[in-house]
């Protein structure tokens, strides 16, 4: 029996690896999608930058088209001054003239606050070129290193569930029934014990299957959750 107890803790070792690398290999993904969303993100960042100085262009043409076309306009206006008969009609041809001066200042107020936009924007580019290229590249290699850990998480697993096939198959049929049995209702199975205390579900164990547990002779369960439990010493 004591070699069947030994095996019992051995399967339950490997059982437990078994989960706690698949749960390992269950979070990559996750972390793969927020690593590719901050490079997503920071491409667009820098995309935006670069688009917005092609935007600001074409909008400082589009103002200069608006102001040569007001120009035109005063050009015409000023010309009609000379056939007005009436100082209403010469009144509201000026009145037109300044208006379209008027229009033009704002325009190229504007103009002027695209061009130290734009400036602004080459100052900063270059600089945010570099930090967007470090920072995507740092996350390419984080990339990278999930990848290759997540391939071998995935043959740590292979192994250990080789393990636990070789293991569990040493056991005889009926322990290996009572095991499947425990693990459908508690998850895991087997619990060591150093004191007089379920490790799986903290009930006291009395003093006499204390005793009982330290021999070894037998296979136990907890009265209370069911789990079969193993003396182990302590030290």
């Amino acid at each position: 029996m004591e070699e069947i107890l030994d095996l019992l803790i051995e399967v339950q070792r490997a059982d437990d690896e078994i989960k706690d690398t698949q749960s390992a290999i269950q979070t990559i993904p996750q972390r793969i999608e927020a690593l590719e969303k901050e490079i997503h993100d920071a491409q667009t960042t820098l995309r935006d930058r670069q688009s917005r100085i092609q935007e600001i262009r074409k909008e400082y043409k589009l103002k200069e088209g608006d102001i040569a076309e007001n120009e035109s306009k005063i050009t015409k206006l000023n010309t009609q001054t000379f056939a007005v008969k009436t100082n209403d009609e010469y009144r509201a041809i000026m009145s037109e003239i300044d208006f379209c001066k008027s229009e033009n200042k704002k325009i190229e107020d504007s103009m002027i606050s695209l061009l130290e936009e734009e400036e602004t924007l080459k100052t900063s580019i270059d600089k945010l070129e570099a930090e967007t290229a470090e920072y995507i590249a740092i996350r390419k290699e984080k990339l990278q290193q999930l990848q290759e850990e997540k391939e071998r998480l995935s043959r740590k697993l292979d192994t250990i569930k080789a393990t636990f096939d070789n293991n569990f198959a040493k056991l005889p049929e009926h322990m290996r029934e009572v095991y499947d049995k425990i693990k459908k209702v508690r998850g895991n199975v087997v619990c060591l014990i150093t004191d007089e205390t379920c490790t799986g579900c903290s009930s006291v164990l009395t003093p006499q299957l204390f005793n009982e547990l330290k021999k070894r002779d037998e296979l136990i369960t907890c009265d209370n959750c069911g789990r079969i439990l193993i003396f182990t010493s302590s030290e």
